[in-house]
């Protein structure tokens, strides 16, 4: 905050503290207090930083001086916010109140926004909003808010520099309401999105004119629904992200009210559509700050902590949570379930690949063989899911469960549609087993898989172990089974330690 003046600075820091006890006392007196809101609000301090006069300095300026220099405050406001460490309290310092310093020379990245209500010229004024443009991890503008319409002077500033550099300067600054047109674009864009989709009311849902609630819950099956498709769903998180962004830059002015239902609205699809799809590339985590409380404020109202993943296959508060979301309709279940399998497949794939194969061509058969039937599908769904739930239960007979798991899979990659010749079949078990017991011998030292060397040594066991067995499928290809037990091995650490 530049002012014109020390005095002005003192009353400054004045009003700012008594803002935020001025909040502070509004977030604690709400019905529900945010108890990290209010931890945040009350861990912000603002601090004056001006020179010494020589002679008659004013007591408060004086104690305001030294009250800097207690709290090192220059050097305190450019570290990151540490809310954690008790230590680290004075990181706290989130406004520094100027009048003459700080205003060239000062190199703080994490330095967003500079208030001006000093009158500044040519040199002076262009170091001093330089202040705000040093890059850093989360940034992508510095702001500037003139006070004292500075903008003026800025002309007649850059008439000193080059007409090159000039041009470079100007093209920086940035009338913050220039972002208006184009977040309307962007809201427009996200509309057409999904009215190309076949949702032609979505602009009714997002500005809450729906009538019913009845409407408003088909609407959000039908813009989910419209989001099957993967490439959709990425140009939805795409556009939807452009538009946080450029209503993020302008709020809280006015000329972005109108679209703050619409954010929110829009941020609950997104969360529905990840639910649905278990897409977990949808995410919102690089969103502005503003914008990003404006959606999780509405999701919590609505009963969803954004905090919280979304429900996985094997929790047992899934089915519940899938009938929450489908509210009754048969294809919104069905949708979430298959989602959630095919997740869970690919997720848990390398645990146990034969498994899982087999886990996923059922997945396929079923919807083929009852496309579109949602009741059906959904049934099919919960036996699968309960086959998931329970994993490989039985061993092949004269196998161990585990060597079962090694020898479904080596027969998946070295037979065709994993048919073991019957002269092979007791060969192949034995093979196994002594795999199994050789793992298990091998890999329980500490750190075994970050050892190259004792790695290297257990896949040339494993391969002399293919040769010696003599089964001439699995020698054509001894080394590639070898790198296969091993990758497997790895995955499976914690039930070959047992």
């Amino acid at each position: 905050m530049v002012c014109h003046s020390k005095l002005a600075a003192l009353r400054y820091q004045k009003f700012i503290r008594a803002a935020l006890a001025e909040r502070l006392d509004r977030e604690k007196r709400k019905p529900t207090p945010n108890v990290d809101v209010i931890r945040r609000i009350a861990f912000l301090k603002a601090v004056v930083v001006v020179s010494s006069d020589v002679t008659n300095e004013l007591a408060v300026i004086t104690e305001a001086r030294k009250e800097a220099k207690r709290w090192n405050a220059v050097e305190n406001f450019c570290k990151p916010f540490d809310l954690d460490d008790p230590d680290k309290d004075l990181t706290g310092i989130a406004f520094l109140i100027v009048c003459d310093m700080l205003l060239t020379g000062f190199d703080a990245p994490v330095e967003q926004v500079m208030y001006i209500d000093k009158r500044l010229r040519e040199h002076n004024l262009l170091q001093a909003i330089a202040r705000v443009n040093r890059v850093s991890k989360g940034k992508s503008r510095g702001f500037i808010v003139d006070y004292i319409g500075l903008a003026n002077h800025l002309t007649h500033a850059l008439s000193i520099y080059a007409e090159e550099d000039a041009q470079d300067i100007q093209q920086g600054l940035k009338n913050l309401l220039t972002e208006v047109p184009i977040l309307e674009e962007r809201y427009q864009r996200l509309l057409q999105h999904f009215r190309s989709a076949g949702v032609a009311n979505i602009e009714a849902f997002v500005t809450g004119t729906l009538t019913t609630p009845a409407a408003e819950v088909a609407m959000v099956h039908a813009a989910v629904g419209a989001m099957k498709d993967i490439k959709r769903r990425a140009d939805f998180d795409v556009y939807l992200k452009a538009f946080l962004q450029s209503l993020n830059l302008i709020l809280p002015h006015e000329s972005g009210h109108s679209y703050r239902g619409p954010a929110r609205r829009f941020g609950y699809l997104l969360r529905m559509v990840k639910e649905r799809y278990k897409d977990d590339s949808l995410d919102l985590a690089d969103a502005g700050a503003k914008v990003k409380a404006l959606i999780n404020e509405h999701l919590i109202d609505l009963g969803i902590n954004p905090k919280i993943p979304p429900i996985e296959l094997l929790s047992a508060d899934f089915m519940a949570n899938v009938r929450k979301h489908a509210g009754g309709d048969p294809e919104a279940k069905a949708s979430e379930m298959e989602h959630a399998l095919r997740k869970h497949c690919t997720v848990h794939f390398d645990e146990d690949p034969a498994f899982y194969k087999r886990l996923s061509d059922k997945l396929e058969k079923l919807i083929q063989e009852h496309r579109n039937n949602w009741e059906a599908l959904a049934e099919g769904y919960e036996q699968l899911r309960a086959e998931a739930l329970a994993g490989r239960t039985e061993a092949i007979k004269g196998l161990t469960k585990e060597a079962t798991t090694f020898y479904d899979y080596v027969t998946q990659l070295a037979f065709d549609q994993g048919d073991v010749p019957s002269q092979d079949q007791q060969r192949l078990k034995e093979l196994m087993l002594r795999i199994v017991e050789l793992l298990q011998n091998s890999i329980g030292i500490i750190d075994f898989w970050k050892k190259p060397i004792e790695v290297k040594r257990l896949r040339g066991n494993i391969d002399t172990e293919i040769l010696l067995a003599n089964i001439p499928l699995l020698t054509d290809m001894h080394e590639r089974i070898a790198v296969e037990i091993v990758k497997l091995a790895e995955k499976r650490h914690e039930e070959l330690t047992k």
